[in-house]
């Protein structure tokens, strides 16, 4: 991730703190991550052709949490061309989506074809909002797709699980 913990963030990216505020997130959630005993590496990059090798070279999953319509195609498009696993997560107001992919399978530009003005011009979490637990239950959904991917498991491999929590009454 190539941007800076925000204010805004806090309410949905509980790794971070009013201390965070200003701090590259990628750095700051590496360093929170080895502070619990595990490994990872930030990169405080945004995701396109160039970068994508540095990023992900020899990643087996790739998940992307971006809030931008390119950046999703964009590593949806070099897991396809790497023959790597990924997963696609999206949330907005109350719901959201997680598109799991995998070799052989239909993929996110399947679905899509691409990133043309009405998704470009779509509402942003800036913009529309999104409710901090909304944001928890996608991120933990594709989590768990990811590691099942990692396991071996392709059972939803070419599906897209669409979650949408806005209960009307009457």
């Amino acid at each position: 991730d190539h941007d800076v913990v925000e204010l805004s963030n806090l309410h949905r990216q509980v790794q971070f703190t009013s201390d965070d505020i200003g701090r590259p997130k990628a750095a700051r959630l590496a360093g929170v991550i080895a502070s619990r005993g595990g490994t990872a590496r930030g990169v405080a990059e945004r995701w396109t052709d160039a970068t994508a090798e540095q990023i992900a070279g020899d990643a087996d999953v790739v998940i992307d949490a971006s809030d931008d319509p390119a950046t999703k195609f964009a590593v949806a498009d070099w897991a396809v061309r790497n023959g790597r696993c990924y997963v696609i997560a999206a949330a907005l107001r109350y719901g959201g989506n997680v598109m799991i992919g995998a070799p052989g399978t239909a993929c996110y530009r399947c679905l899509f074809e691409g990133p043309d003005e009405a998704m470009t011009e779509a509402p942003s979490c800036a913009d529309a909002g999104v409710l901090g637990p909304v944001v928890g239950a996608i991120g933990g959904a594709a989590a768990a797709f990811a590691l099942a991917l990692g396991r071996g498991d392709r059972d939803l491999a070419g599906a897209i699980l669409v979650f949408d929590d806005l209960r009307r009454s009457g």
